[in-house]
């Protein structure tokens, strides 16, 4: 049965590179042999899932041949769809004795040989939680992530100190093994990935005894993150190379840190702005007052014009959030809450029963017993 690279990867038809490769990193991760819940079978599905949509020329193929196209990457191991039955010794029919070189009839329909299954490491993502001034000004983390890094002991090789990197026995360094099927079209000559230096061409002459000869081992590892100035939350920072190596040596894949930032007591943002609330008492509303706030610099006095309402909003330009790309920086803006007191003494009271007056304002003061024994 044909195998559906879109549903093995869960993505639609439309997909976007971008898409696929975020699809790919999540099933990697998750199906990866050495996980708990790794399968390897599922991981080599994935693998081949992806060489061929990121490819434009091969996806563009597979989109037009389908199930001819998964039968002509395949010839190694499954044979030449629609000819099943026959043996492979049989050299008889209107070409028999003939020979057909497959990679030579399909290079052109399908991009040529495999590449390589391994020369590229896996990208790795994790998060990380941060502080809210840290997410403003930027910060420095120590990160520790395990993963698969370059071997200790043959730094990334696969050889044995001392011992050379040579060229393959079993494929002669040209990193594929070529075998010849007889099929009821003739003679066929098929390559396939060599399994001893996984189509590197290259093999240790004496295989590393902490790796294996694979040139990489799991690990715990302490990475530095910088983490910039300005970052919000659900923003990622790239690490390259900072994912698992690939194979004896190969370029390794890159580590994408999610940033989760944690609320402030205090502080809200919105884009490069900060938010803030600061509370008044009536008298510093209808006069006018300097009153001291926190901001993400430190404190600073606050001027409130006169006659200030409850919930305007007054902004202090430049103390906000810094710009990834510039030395600018957002805005504070403190949106003001007058407080109106609920015990006075007799003399405030006096006071504002006069004001009133002299305003024209009617009132109903609260002269019960309950409301003098407040107000005293």
């Amino acid at each position: 049965m044909a195998k559906n690279y879109y549903e093995i990867l869960g993505i639609p038809r439309t997909a976007s590179k971008d898409e696929i490769r975020r699809a790919y990193r999540k099933l990697a991760q998750e199906h990866h042999p050495d996980k708990g819940t790794g399968e390897a079978q599922k991981f080599k599905e994935i693998n081949e899932a992806y060489e061929v949509l990121t490819d434009e020329t091969k996806r563009a193929q597979y989109d037009r041949f389908g199930q001819t196209f998964e039968q002509a990457r395949s010839q190694g191991q499954t044979g030449f769809g629609g000819f099943g039955g026959f043996s492979d010794n049989y050299s008889g029919g209107p070409f028999g004795g003939m020979e057909f070189d497959l990679s030579d009839i399909f290079s052109d329909m399908f991009g040529g040989a495999r590449r390589p299954r391994r020369d590229l490491g896996i990208d790795l993502e994790m998060e990380l939680q941060i502080e809210f001034l840290e997410a403003v000004f930027g910060t420095e983390k120590k990160i520790e992530i395990e993963k698969r890094d370059f071997c200790p002991t043959c730094s990334g090789s696969g050889a044995e100190p001392g011992t050379k990197v040579v060229s393959c026995p079993k494929c002669h360094g040209t990193g594929q093994i070529v075998e010849h099927r007889r099929t009821i079209l003739g003679s066929f000559q098929q390559a396939r990935t060599c399994d001893k230096c996984e189509g590197t061409g290259k093999a240790p002459e004496t295989p590393c005894r902490t790796c294996k000869g694979q040139g990489m081992k799991k690990m715990r590892k302490t990475i530095g993150a910088i983490i910039p100035p300005g970052i919000a939350d659900g923003q990622r920072v790239k690490l390259s190379g900072e994912g698992e190596v690939g194979y004896r040596g190969s370029r390794a894949g890159d580590l994408y840190v999610q940033i989760k930032v944690a609320k402030h007591p205090v502080f809200a943002r919105d884009g490069y702005d900060i938010l803030s609330e600061a509370s008044i008492s009536v008298s510093q509303a209808a006069l006018g007052a300097k009153v001291e706030i926190e901001t993400v610099d430190g404190k600073v006095m606050l001027t409130v014009p006169a006659g200030t309402q409850g919930g305007r909003v007054l902004r202090l330009k430049g103390k906000g959030v810094p710009h990834f790309d510039s030395t600018k920086r957002g805005d504070h803006l403190v949106m003001v809450r007058v407080v109106t007191p609920t015990k006075l003494s007799r003399k405030e009271r006096d006071l504002l029963k006069k004001l009133a007056e002299e305003r024209g304002e009617k009132i109903d003061p609260d002269e019960s017993l309950w409301g003098k024994i407040k107000g005293e």
